[in-house]
């Protein structure tokens, strides 16, 4: 009978053995497999770009930044498809005031000359172009239909030259027929007022 338990202990213990060596396993297993998804699936964090951190322009504008000079949500309407109405803000982020030169090619009787659109701002000024009631920023003669772009050169600086190298901006040109544009569109020129002349 002391045999028959003896042998029956030695059994329960490698069984007993055996389970725990492969619930060890399991847990070992599992650990490793738990280890890898939590890098593997970070992992996606670092190799795909978040879209949160894209820049994009949420309107129908595009932005730029120039050294110290910002300009956001900027476009045109055109709906004759000749002058255009700027529409956007320029930023002053300088401590000193700025000469702003927008620059683009006007065609007038099948020739191009470059304009001159200049306006100053004054340190940490924002000057939006567009709204009803603000003096408008009109490019004369651009030419240029709706759904095309209408490519700018920007340049600023102080009275003793320019500040910084400028650069190209490629406005969209839209057509004015939203709702939200309502009444945006270029004013026309003043007519001349005629002069009187002399009689004898």
């Amino acid at each position: 009978m002391g045999g028959r338990r003896g042998l029956a202990r030695l059994s329960c213990e490698k069984v007993l053995a055996v389970l725990e060596g492969f619930v060890r396993r399991r847990i070992a297993a599992a650990a490793v497999l738990a280890i890898g998804l939590t890098f593997g699936l970070a992992g996606c964090t670092f190799f795909t770009p978040q879209a949160t951190l894209i820049h994009y322009d949420p309107s129908d504008g595009v932005s730029l930044n120039l050294g110290k000079i910002q300009i956001r949500n900027a476009f045109v309407i055109a709906p004759k498809g000749t002058d255009a109405n700027f529409i956007g803000a320029v930023i002053n982020n300088g401590n000193q005031k700025f000469t702003i030169d927008l620059q683009y090619s006007a065609h007038v009787d099948g020739k191009d000359t470059v304009t001159n659109k200049v306006f100053t701002l004054k340190s940490g000024q924002v000057k939006s172009f567009g709204n009803p009631g603000v003096p408008q920023l009109v490019f004369r003669d651009a030419d240029v239909r709706p759904g095309a772009l209408l490519k700018i050169f920007v340049v600023y600086g102080t009275a003793s030259g320019p500040t910084v190298s400028g650069r190209n901006l490629l406005l969209p040109v839209l057509d004015g027929s939203q709702s939200y544009y309502s009444g945006l569109g270029p004013s026309p020129l003043p007519s001349p007022t005629p002069t009187a002349t002399a009689t004898n």
